[in-house]
């Protein structure tokens, strides 16, 4: 028996010894242009169906023995080096930090009136405007000439209104005296009341005229920023035409700031409290706080001032605005700044760091180590974040260590070396503090003031326009002329002579 297994194994050793020698001595030049063709002609020939079965069969056991018996027996046996930490219950005060755009208050477009020329620009752009102050001019003299036809009218009304309020006090007692007859006392009242609408159309005339004359004058109603100038000096402006917009007026002070807050976020808001898993409070108790792109906290707090009461249908997200103190202009209108709402806490969390949290089709779980230096997954229940770290809010125990590097080396059951680092605390909240005195002018700030010949856009030779006439004194209609003496005030009674006899009676 021993013989014959020598001689197997000679046998072997010889056939390998074969196999190695014609290896070394094959031209493996030949391989350069070897294709497929021909690698299918030798894989049909049934002399290599045999080796290239047992080349398959020889992968395949050596992959099956890797993955389902070394691997798991290295893990088994051989302690994995992670670091875990010990986790306890804390309190976690919470920041949800939201994409926002700023917005003014007021964003006033300045148009014209009344259609005329545009003649002077006195503001200068990108400055501050008080309310009232003067931002433009336009051609007056057509306006003047205006008023001053309105004004004439008037007081050709007025007379007319004079003549007739005395031809109607002649013709009273006359009338009464039946010396005129009834139509010409209509007649000299209804010219009386035609003369006194006339009066008062023309005061109206005269006050439409006082206004446009008034519109010429272009004022700012708020005070803010100014825009630049949208038309051109001598452009003629027509009401109610694309060309009327002449510039824009910014409130900066306050300053608002609206984002946006999904669905998903508000019910898992309101669920936490009505479990009673976050400290009571109010949403106008929350502060706000802003970041700008640069990453420079602003100096301010705000508060949120609006909450939408719908749902938008293409975003599914709710709309909020926050107010902000603005009172150096460092924010302007249309900036995109990250908006952090503070001012909740959360008790009875975890805080695990995020690499620490893995996802599946079942959820997040991790790796918690237990007494024998074993890993086993935990399903958890992630709530929101604190810094770098994750707030678990459901799934751990504690004292329970918890796996944070090698995650992904990880398998049920393995066994590990585990090493306590400390457990991750909560991050502090950044809140601005405002400065104590007001900042130092910037001269690229908008608003800051410019030099006077800077942005001039009138002709410093032009002749001043002339200054609006007053307004038309208030008219008072004339008094009744009294009766000449001698005529009666009553129509005298008739004589019985001159009286109509009395019917007499029928037959």
């Amino acid at each position: 028996m021993l013989s014959r297994l020598k001689s197997m194994v000679a046998s072997c050793t010889n056939q390998v010894q074969v196999w190695i020698n014609n290896i070394r001595q094959f031209d493996w030049s030949k391989l350069q242009h070897l294709t497929k063709d021909d690698v299918l002609k030798t894989l049909r020939n049934p002399r290599w169906h045999k080796p290239a079965a047992i080349v398959f069969a020889v992968l395949i056991a050596i992959h099956v023995i890797k993955n389902d018996v070394v691997i798991p027996y290295m893990k088994a046996h051989f302690a994995l080096g992670v670091d875990v930490i010990e986790v306890q219950p804390l309190t976690v005060p919470l920041e949800s930090q939201l994409v926002a755009q700023t917005r003014s208050p007021q964003s006033v477009a300045i148009y014209t009136r009344v259609s005329g020329f545009l003649e002077k620009q006195i503001y200068q752009e990108g400055s501050w405007v008080n309310a009232g102050d003067i931002l433009f001019e336009m051609d007056k003299r057509p306006f003047i000439a205006q008023l001053d036809a309105a004004k004439a009218a008037m007081v050709s009304q007025e007379a007319s209104l004079r003549t007739a309020t005395l031809t109607l006090n002649r013709i009273k007692p006359l009338a009464a005296a039946k010396a005129l007859s009834q139509q010409d006392l209509d007649t000299a009242t209804g010219n009386f009341l035609r003369a006194q609408a006339g009066v008062d159309q023309a005061r109206a005339n005269v006050e439409t005229a006082q206004l446009n004359l008034e519109y010429c004058t272009i004022r700012s109603p708020i005070s803010g920023l100014a825009s630049v100038r949208k038309q051109a000096l001598g452009t003629y402006l027509q009401v109610g035409s694309p060309n009327s917009e002449l510039t824009v007026v910014n409130q900066m002070d306050p300053m608002w700031a609206y984002f946006s807050v999904s669905e998903d976020q508000v019910l898992t808001l309101n669920k936490l409290l009505a479990q009673k898993q976050l400290n009571d409070t109010s949403l106008a108790e929350l502060d706000v706080t802003l970041t700008l792109s640069d990453g420079t906290l602003y100096p301010y707090l705000g508060k949120i001032g609006f909450a939408g009461i719908m749902y938008d249908v293409d975003t599914g997200t709710r709309l909020y605005r926050a107010v902000f103190p603005n009172p150096a202009n460092a924010l302007q209108q249309g900036q995109f700044v990250t908006a952090s709402v503070v001012g909740l806490t959360q008790p009875n969390v975890y805080l695990v760091p995020q690499s620490a949290v893995q996802q599946s089709s079942q959820g997040a779980y991790v790796w918690v180590a237990d007494e024998d230096n074993r890993v086993h997954s935990r399903t958890v229940k992630p709530g929101y974040w604190s810094g770098p770290n994750w707030v678990i809010n459901q799934g751990l125990n504690p004292g329970e260590r918890v796996v944070v590097s090698n995650v992904l080396r990880m398998s049920p059951n393995q066994r590990v070396k585990p090493t306590l680092i400390k457990a991750p605390e909560p991050q502090p909240l950044r809140i601005p503090t405002p400065p104590t005195a007001e900042e130092a002018g910037n001269a690229f700030r908008p608003g800051a003031r410019t030099a006077p010949n800077v942005n001039q856009a009138q002709n410093p030779n032009q002749q001043p326009m002339p200054a609006p006439p007053a307004p038309a004194a208030q008219l008072i209609a004339p008094k009744e002329v009294p009766l000449a003496p001698g005529v009666p005030a009553a129509p005298a009674p008739v004589p019985n002579s001159l009286q109509a006899p009395a019917p007499r009676a029928a037959q």
